[in-house]
């Protein structure tokens, strides 16, 4: 369970970082972001999800080459989707741990810089 939300928080931060945040928002949400994991703890529940898969099936025509003697034929494929349901594990606290991550980080650059961006 802490694996999951170490990782979940390594994501974030990478993708705030990978974005247009600045060093100094990455840090304060980091501060943040464990002081919420701390307070909302995960809530991790099994929900049914539809989900769709790929597949193959003939559309009715026919290639054939025929090299020699010997003649190959391939039916032609097309792509289809096909739903199913499956079960996925989901925390029911993620979203709102996350907006309180993005106040309190919000919050916090607004104090020390003067904006919710924390821009220099």
């Amino acid at each position: 369970m802490r694996r999951i939300l170490l990782t979940t928080l390594t994501v974030l931060v990478a993708g705030l970082a990978g974005g247009c945040a600045t060093h100094e928002y990455v840090e304060a949400w980091k501060t943040c972001s464990r002081d919420w994991a701390g307070r909302i703890a995960p809530d991790y529940r099994q929900v049914l999800v539809t989900k769709e898969r790929r597949t193959e099936v003939p559309d009715g025509t026919e290639t054939c080459t025929t090299v020699g003697s010997t003649k190959r034929c391939e039916k032609g494929m097309r792509t289809e989707w096909v739903p199913y349901t499956a079960v996925e594990t989901v925390d029911a606290n993620a979203q709102l741990r996350e907006q309180r991550t993005r106040e309190c980080t919000q919050a916090r650059c607004a104090q020390i810089y003067g904006n919710p961006d924390c821009k220099v």
